[in-house]
C-alpha cells in the first residue's frame, strides 16, 4: 500500500485574509471592535450572556479561578487525562490540585470519584470535555450542586457540542474554550472566557488587563484572533458536521474488524470529534506503540494520547519553584494541607486507557470518504497483522 498524504489543519482561506487585512488596514490592533464583535457572537452561539476573549485557554482557565477568589490552600478537583493546563492554572492561585479518576463511557471525570474526593478545602471542579466528548454531565452538576461547589468547564476541544440540545460551556459558572491553532475553531492562539454570571464577568474583565486595582494581567485577545475568531466561527457548525460524517464513516469501515471500536456519540450527547477516539481491546493493548508506529509509515496521523498529569514535573517539582508547592505549605488555620507525592498516585481507568486503550485520530476538514476509506484499510490492515 502506497504513503497517504494526510489533508492538514487549519485551512486558512480568502475570507481569513479579508479578515487580518481589514484589520491591519484600520490601524487598530489592540482589542477592540473585532474582540468585541466576536465575544458578543461567540456568546449568542454557545447561549451565554458574556463570553470575553482571551490570549490563550490557560489564561482563561487562571482568570476562572481568580475570578472565585480560589487561593492557597484551597483544593480543585480535576481529572489526571488531559492537557497540562486543566492543572497547572491550578498551581497559579497557589492553590491544590487534586485528581481523580475517569469513567470509561466520556472518558470524563468518574462521578462517584468526584465525590470521594471532596473535602472541607474543595473550592471548585474543573470539568473537561476531552476530545470533544461530553461529560457526564448531569451527575456531576447534582454532585456539585449538593456541595455549593462551582464548575469550570475546561471546553477547550468542545466547540459547538452539545448534550440534550444544549451547548458545552453553558452548564458551569464559567467555561472556557481554546482557540489555538489545532482546535476546531482556530486564531492561531487564543482563548474565550464564558459565564451567565454578570459579576463574574465583570471581575474577569478587570482582571484581564493589568493595571487595575486588583492584581491583574496582560490576558487581552489581539483584534486578529477576534477577527479570525468570527469568521471561524461563521463555518464552525459546516465543519463540525465533517468531522462528524468522517467520524460515522470510519465507524461503517471498521465495524466489522475484531481488536478496535471507533467511539461515536454517547446518549443524549453530540460530539465534535475534535480528536476522534479509537479504542483497542486489552489484548492489542501491549501492541500499541507498534500500531502507530505503522500506521504513521503509511502516513496516518495516529497518535497516543498525553502521560496521566500526576506524572508532571510541575507535580513532581526537584527543586522548590519559586512561588513553593502550595500542598506542602502551612495554611491559615495552622494546619497542614495533605503532602502529595502526586507519582504515586494511582488511577486504573485513566492509566489502561491512557496506555494501552486509546488511539487518536484528527479527521478534520478537508478529510474526506476518500481519506477515511484508505484510513479505514490501514488501520484494519494493521490490526489484522497484530491480532
Amino acid at each position: 500500500m502506497e504513503k497517504i498524504k494526510w489533508p492538514k489543519w487549519p485551512n486558512y482561506d480568502e475570507d481569513d485574509s479579508e479578515a487580518v487585512l481589514r484589520v491591519i488596514e484600520s490601524n487598530q490592533l489592540f482589542a477592540e471592535k473585532e474582540v468585541k464583535s466576536f465575544e458578543d457572537e461567540f456568546a449568542q452561539y454557545i447561549k451565554v450572556k458574556n463570553a470575553l476573549g482571551v490570549g490563550n485557554a490557560t489564561q482563561g482557565l487562571h482568570l476562572a479561578l481568580a475570578a472565585l477568589n480560589i487561593g492557597t490552600g484551597d483544593e480543585v478537583i480535576t481529572t489526571p487525562y488531559s492537557w497540562i493546563s486543566s492543572a497547572s492554572c491550578i498551581l497559579m492561585q497557589n492553590a491544590v490540585p487534586v485528581f481523580t479518576d475517569i469513567e470509561e463511557s466520556s472518558l470524563g471525570i468518574c462521578p462517584k470519584s468526584l465525590e470521594e474526593n471532596i473535602t472541607r478545602r474543595t473550592k471548585a471542579i474543573i470539568l473537561v470535555h476531552l476530545f470533544g466528548y461530553p461529560s457526564q454531565i448531569d451527575q456531576i452538576v447534582e454532585i456539585a450542586n449538593r456541595y455549593d461547589l462551582p464548575i469550570i468547564e475546561d471546553a477547550s476541544h468542545a466547540h459547538g457540542a452539545s448534550y440534550k440540545n444544549k451547548k458545552i460551556g453553558s452548564f458551569g459558572k464559567i467555561s472556557v474554550f481554546s482557540l489555538h491553532q489545532r482546535k476546531s475553531l482556530s486564531v492561531g492562539d487564543g482563548g474565550v472566557v464564558c459565564t451567565d454570571d454578570d459579576d463574574i464577568a465583570n471581575k474577569i474583565y478587570q482582571l484581564r488587563s493589568f493595571g487595575n486595582e486588583e492584581l491583574s494581567y496582560n490576558y487581552r485577545m489581539t483584534e486578529f484572533a477576534g477577527a479570525l475568531g468570527k469568521v471561524g466561527l461563521s463555518k464552525l457548525d459546516e465543519y463540525n458536521d465533517i468531522r462528524i460524517k468522517n467520524a460515522e464513516c470510519l465507524a461503517y469501515h471498521l465495524d466489522s474488524v475484531e481488536g478496535i471500536k471507533v467511539r461515536l456519540n454517547l446518549p443524549n450527547t453530540k460530539s465534535v470529534f475534535y480528536s476522534l477516539v479509537l479504542e483497542l481491546t486489552f489484548e492489542l493493548g501491549s501492541k500499541i506503540d507498534l500500531i502507530i508506529e505503522k500506521a504513521n509509515d503509511f502516513g496516518l496521523p495516529l497518535r497516543k494520547t498525553w502521560e496521566p498529569l500526576n506524572f508532571h514535573p510541575h507535580f513532581n517539582p526537584i527543586n522548590k519553584p519559586a512561588r513553593g508547592i502550595p500542598w506542602r505549605w502551612e495554611l491559615y488555620d495552622g494546619s497542614y494541607c495533605k503532602d502529595k507525592d502526586y507519582k504515586d498516585l494511582v488511577f486504573p481507568i485513566a492509566f489502561e486507557y491512557c496506555y494501552n486503550r486509546i488511539i487518536e485520530l484528527s479527521i478534520h476538514p478537508p478529510v474526506n470518504n476518500e481519506d477515511i476509506y484508505f484510513a479505514a484499510l490501514i488501520i484494519k490492515n494493521i490490526i489484522n497483522e497484530y491480532k
